[in-house]
């Protein structure tokens, strides 16, 4: 792995253990990165707000098509903490 995916994938564990630490939710985070840039983040707010959908990945890809203005999401890369539901 490169320093480059393991840097966005260390970003997305230290989500993950922050957001158990603010018993906001489970130990999951999320990071979008397009152009070695962050466009969103995300943790699992499943618990918290009694949403089924609110996983991480998927609050970090709302985040990101909010910023975007657009559902398209092709020219970024996702980094989770574990791998992602299959729902």
């Amino acid at each position: 792995m490169s320093g480059t995916h393991e840097r966005w994938l260390q970003q997305a564990v230290a989500l993950g253990v922050e957001n158990v630490r603010s018993e906001r939710g489970g130990p999951f985070g999320a990071v979008i990165v397009r152009d070695d840039r962050v466009l969103a983040t995300g943790v699992n707010l499943v618990t918290g707000s009694n949403d089924p959908t609110a996983h991480a990945e998927v609050v970090a890809i709302r985040a990101a098509c909010q910023a975007l203005g657009s559902f398209h999401l092709s020219d970024c890369d996702l980094y989770a903490s574990c791998e992602p539901c299959p729902m």
